[in-house]
């Protein structure tokens, strides 16, 4: 069975300073959202959003993921992924981070042109989540490294936002951060829409972004998975996948980033 994600997707959202691996700590955002407040089971709701959000929370807890300490790791699912909540815990969370810290957000949950869907939004598309309110949290975050994964329909729309309001944003945070870096991998295209897979349990990119990320990505064969292998994988694997359900899914890759950037250890053969 397959259902379609009536949602805006993963973004990553990566700031570097250095192509390393070496964070000094981890501050991560992990949302999935499947029974919404104000759809139905049988009109909006989701089904594997919230395994997608735990099976990321674990592989950060993971030494592949880098380890990352429980505390450090905020899981907001459901009626606890309110707009507001969102906000105000990444905002809490991310202002933390030093500069040789690393801050992640991965959303999993419907989507649409411009924003994500949280739990509380409503049926006249009131009380979404806009790209240009995660950029705010993600100001409050002074590390060189910044992520933002996110599964969800229209998500190649970030696309837009990274032309008009990202770049003059890194233009001017640069001045402090002159290292600092931005990349942006999204689940489709932005007049695309993502799929959800019965067979697979989890949403189509979702599956093959933990995949890659737990080593199949790892083409040269060394001891990392880089950002570069990890978008080749998980475009080839999800459009090819998606194409024999007769589904156009496209992820993309964009922003201002090393193709080098570490994002996970190997430890698959």
């Amino acid at each position: 069975m397959v259902k379609f994600k009536k949602t805006l997707l993963t973004v990553i959202l990566i700031c570097i300073g250095v192509v390393s691996y070496a964070y000094e700590n981890t501050y991560a955002i992990v949302v999935g959202v499947a029974d919404y407040e104000n759809f139905s089971a049988n009109n909006g709701d989701l089904t594997y959003t919230i395994s997608d959000a735990k099976r990321f929370a674990h592989f950060l807890m993971s030494k592949q993921g880098g380890s990352v300490p429980a505390a450090n790791i905020i899981l907001l699912s459901d009626a606890r992924a309110s707009k507001a909540n969102i906000i105000a815990r990444a905002k809490s969370l991310f202002s933390k981070a030093k500069s040789n810290d690393r801050v992640i957000f991965f959303f999993s949950g419907h989507g649409s042109r411009g924003c994500f869907v949280p739990y509380d939004a409503g049926l006249n598309g009131g009380n979404m989540l806009y790209f240009s309110e995660v950029k705010s949290f993600f100001r409050n975050a002074k590390c060189n490294t910044k992520l933002i994964f996110a599964d969800a329909c229209f998500s190649g729309s970030m696309k837009g936002l990274d032309k008009n309001v990202i770049r003059k944003t890194l233009l001017k945070e640069n001045k402090a951060f002159s290292k600092m870096n931005i990349a942006v991998m999204m689940s489709c295209k932005g007049d695309e829409t993502s799929l959800e897979s019965g067979s697979l349990k989890q949403g189509l990119f979702t599956y093959y972004l933990m995949q890659g990320l737990s080593g199949k990505a790892n083409f040269d064969r060394n001891e990392y998975v880089t950002i570069h292998e990890l978008f080749k994988y998980v475009y080839l694997k999800t459009k090819n996948e998606a194409a024999t359900m007769n589904h156009n899914q496209t992820p993309e890759l964009f922003g201002k980033f090393d193709l080098r950037l570490i994002v996970a250890k190997k430890t698959i053969n």
